[in-house]
């Protein structure tokens, strides 16, 4: 057998152990990624939500964020809405502000 035989059997190994290497990191770093939720809290005058970070409470929102005053969201679907935006926020590498622009976006009455 030739020196180019040995050599392309040689780089074709090495590939090999790099992709599974790759696959194997990957599934490791799916295992290691942590749970993002969002659970609408009710409260006597209205709705807001708690996200939940591996189970854990990260935030609580009583009322509507960016809005001066104690205002609540008129209905849970406002609230996940809301806690949506702020978990892909969040998913993204930014903080989870919620802006006023970004409430008239997810059509909030406020």
């Amino acid at each position: 057998m030739t020196k180019r035989y040995f050599i392309t059997i040689g780089v074709l190994l090495i590939t090999l152990m790099i992709i599974g290497f790759s696959i194997k990191t990957n599934e490791k770093n799916d295992e290691e990624m942590l749970l993002v939720e969002s659970v609408p809290v009710q409260s006597a005058t209205g709705w807001g939500y708690d996200i939940l970070v591996d189970h854990k409470i990260f935030i609580h929102q009583e009322y509507i964020p960016a809005i001066v005053g104690e205002k609540v969201f008129l209905s849970k679907e406002e609230a996940m809405r809301t806690a949506g935006l702020a978990i892909e926020k969040l998913k993204k590498g930014k903080l989870p502000t919620i802006t006023k622009s970004d409430l008239s976006a997810l059509k909030i009455s406020f």
